[in-house]
């Protein structure tokens, strides 16, 4: 019993101040060895991929799972988009789940009951059953990333701890071209079967490995109040009930299906009381008054149009097919999405400069817009040609944006308080989510009302390549001017401290002698019985993974 208290519980040590997370329920960051820093790598992107790779899987291979089930289109929909429903508001609980009951329960906790679900997976084959495991994955899900992005951080000194906020936020992103290229391996080892073997395989290695190597510990606080559950059942439910629509008013008919119109009755309703409620609250689970604000409203607006646009890939892919690609030139345009998924990584993290975070997006919406404007002018076979230069730098913008987007959030949050970080993280969570959605509807819906009014799939699909692009230069435009509102902003700051400098006293000593004390944190060895246990999932979990290829296990 005390071995399992040890391995659970969070060891009381005493960091200085500059090692001190910002929040409760995050790590403190102390200095680590070169090989310490190099197993925290190793687990981020670990932990990172298993993420990310739940999902992607899933929506790359939709129509493979469909023969499998024997399911309509409508039908199918349902696997991505349960998923999301739970997903969108999962931040609203998990965050104060961490506050109350300590990080490390928290990881050991989800990452064992992710592996659960991914094995349970194997089992299932009715369609109730595994659109419920789906629901509760996309929940338990979103716990996996802020631990990727923990691990991904204590690899980096204090300087460079930015970029690998902004590494451990794009190897998530980096698992939906990795699946692409998978998936035609793993489909031929073992059908649709194989991708689940992978994903648990995925879960159980992520399990063993944070169990064998321990965060620094976080400060425990009591954060859960009596309205919090209401809160997030009212909030929570219009989310998933607007991420339903979303994912599946395009199958099942926006104006045909009763359930659409009922489903946005029910949310509306129930967001607005779940604000009102919140709102008056002495502890608020979301600080609704600094969200509703100028700024923070129009960075929302700016990620979830980037969202959008970056489904233009899905058409893109669409249109590859219908030039008549072969399996092999679709399989190396997926590698050539890969490389420009991981070049827009590198990129973002090596050039992400705290003061100019608006600019990177800008950018990157900018490229987005070029690249489907090219795409919409491919006619023939002779064009594919286009879209391994075109979908690289889509790949490349997708992952290139969203660090800088997380971290011009964050800073803006950090300057007012804890809470405010807390309510920004929900706010990015459910603006990607949506988007995600949102994009696929908007392009597929335009798609489908372009045939049906011309007859001609491909001249649609071209038709909705150049919506893209109009899309992608207005969101461009848009973030302009946001850069410049910012700017200008920023040149008044400047001139009000040039005014003031005068009459400011010489500072504090220099802060680097202060900052240069080492905590003596080190992470703990495992007692010999957890690391047994965790040895023992791992060889589980290598074996799956070997089994989803369809090799002899070692």
């Amino acid at each position: 019993m005390n071995r399992m208290r040890d391995l659970l519980n969070e060891e009381v040590h005493e960091f200085p101040e500059h090692e001190r997370a910002p929040v409760a329920g995050s790590p403190a960051t102390p200095a680590h060895g070169r090989a310490t820093r190099l197993a925290y790598v190793l687990v981020a992107l670990l932990v990172g991929m298993t993420a990310g790779m739940g999902s992607a899987l899933v929506n790359v291979n939709t129509q493979q799972l469909q023969r499998l089930f024997d399911l309509s289109a409508d039908q199918v929909a349902w696997l991505p988009t349960s998923y999301v429903m739970t997903a969108v508001s999962a931040n609203l609980l998990l965050i104060k789940v961490r506050q109350q009951y300590g990080l490390r329960r928290f990881a050991l906790f989800f990452l064992g009951l992710y592996a659960a679900l991914t094995l349970a997976h194997l089992f299932v084959s009715d369609l109730g059953a595994t659109l419920l495991l789906r629901a509760t994955s996309g929940f338990v899900a979103v716990a996996l990333i802020p631990l990727c992005l923990f691990h991904m951080m204590q690899a980096f000194p204090s300087e460079w701890r930015l970029r690998g906020l902004v590494l451990g936020i794009g190897v998530t992103q980096c698992a939906m071209p990795l699946a692409r290229v998978l998936s035609p391996s793993l489909l031929a080892s073992q059908g649709p079967r194989s991708l689940f073997m992978f994903e648990a395989g995925l879960a159980l290695l992520s399990l063993a490995a944070v169990g064998l190597l321990r965060l620094p510990p976080a400060v425990r606080v009591s954060v859960f109040k009596p309205l919090d559950l209401l809160i997030f059942v009212l909030m929570g439910g219009g989310l998933a009930l607007i991420a339903a629509v979303l994912g599946l008013g395009r199958w099942e008919g926006w104006l045909q299906a009763p359930w659409i119109l009922v489903s946005l009755l029910v949310a509306i309703p129930a967001l607005v009381a779940a604000a009102a409620i919140d709102t008056y609250r002495e502890t608020p689970l979301l600080n609704l008054r600094w969200l509703g604000r100028g700024d923070v409203a129009r960075f929302a607006a700016a990620i979830f149009m980037a969202r959008i646009v970056l489904a233009e890939q899905e058409v893109a892919i669409a249109v590859v097919r219908s030039l008549g690609a072969t399996n092999h030139q679709l399989w190396t345009l997926s590698l050539v999405m890969f490389g420009g998924a991981v070049a827009g990584v590198l990129a973002s993290a090596v050039s992400v400069n705290a003061e100019k975070l608006a600019r990177p997006i800008m950018l990157a919406i900018g490229i987005v817009a070029i690249a489907a404007l090219i795409d919409s002018a491919a006619t023939g076979p002779h064009h594919l040609h286009r879209f391994y230069v075109s979908q690289a730098a889509i790949a490349f913008a997708g992952t290139f944006f969203l660090g800088p987007a997380l971290l011009l959030g964050i800073t803006s949050a950090l300057q007012q308080g804890s809470r405010e970080l807390i309510s920004f993280i929900v706010l990015f969570g459910v603006v990607n989510a949506l988007g995600a959605l949102a994009g696929p509807a908007l392009l597929g819906s335009h798609t489908d009302w372009s045939v049906a009014a011309t007859g001609a799939t491909q001249g649609a699909q071209l038709d909705t390549l150049r919506l893209a692009a109009g899309i992608a230069a207005f969101t461009t435009i848009y973030l302009a001017i946001l850069l410049a509102i910012r700017i200008r902003r920023r040149l008044k700051e400047l001139r009000a401290l040039d005014f003031a400098a005068p009459a400011l006293q010489p500072g504090a000593p220099d802060a680097p002698g202060v900052q240069s004390i080492d905590s003596g944190w080190r992470p703990p060895r495992p007692g010999n019985a957890p690391a047994a246990v965790f040895a023992v999932i791992a060889i589980v979990g290598v074996a799956l993974l070997l089994a989803a290829w369809g090799l002899p296990a070692l």
